[in-house]
């Protein structure tokens, strides 16, 4: 008499690849189109003295709250955003795409070292009554110059520029022409808008270009297939 056969059962392995890449896609929207709006929207751009600052923000609270959670929203996004165009890259140019990720990594981590920190000390200074924020600029104005916001500033400022035009350059042939392009000038166009020009609307541009080139890689990032995007997960073995 014959035994009957079993049929054994295996847990069935999900790919996640998909859910992943349109993840991704969403992600390299946000950091450089949130950093865009918040320079229209920020009462304080250019730059003035601290107190002249505070009475700014204190005039305008709601505009400058939305500039920081626009910018929290960046600095959250921006390493998954350049990490996600590294992917794009790595098939093509891996040393490149490496290379551009981990100065991207350092400079927008080392932001948060001290900009965050600034962004929130302007909004709570800015509550207090005008004839109690002389303290306040003082405190502002000495973390301004300490060791670790000059860091923070250091690495930010040198990291962000050469980590984008090196990530322009290792999405060459992995996106299109106009995409790389825009992400290799979009950085240099931005010091110069914000440091040389102190122009909120041409900065705004500037980052706008680097939003263009997220865009470009989201639309990428949507059409690659999953096994160009990664490996599958792992079958779960016979016993």
């Amino acid at each position: 008499m014959t035994s009957p056969t079993t049929t054994e059962i295996r847990p069935r392995i999900r790919d996640p690849r998909t859910v992943r890449r349109r993840i991704a896609a969403a992600v390299l929207l946000i950091p450089a189109t949130a950093i865009s709006i918040s320079r229209v929207v920020s009462p304080t751009f250019p730059s003035v003295e601290t107190g002249a600052m505070l009475d700014v923000i204190a005039a305008h609270p709601t505009r400058y709250l939305a500039n920081v959670l626009l910018g929290a929203a960046a600095m959250l996004t921006l390493v998954p955003a350049f990490l996600a165009a590294a992917r794009l890259a790595q098939r093509r140019r891996p040393v490149l795409a490496m290379t551009a990720a981990g100065v991207n990594l350092i400079a927008y981590l080392g932001t948060g070292l001290a900009f965050g920190a600034v962004d929130n000390l302007n909004l709570v200074a800015s509550r207090l009554p005008a004839d109690q924020r002389a303290g306040a600029v003082a405190l502002i104005e000495a973390f301004g110059i300490s060791g670790l916001f000059d860091l923070s500033v250091g690495l930010f400022v040198i990291g962000h520029i050469i980590g984008a035009v090196l990530m322009g350059l290792a999405l060459r042939g992995s996106i299109p022409f106009t995409g790389w392009i825009a992400m290799t000038v979009s950085q240099p166009a931005h010091f110069v808008c914000f440091v040389i020009l102190q122009n909120a609307l041409l900065d705004a541009l500037a980052w706008g270009l680097t939003a263009y080139a997220f865009g470009v890689c989201a639309v990428v990032a949507l059409r690659t297939p999953n096994d160009e995007w990664d490996l599958p997960p792992l079958r779960q073995s016979s016993p």
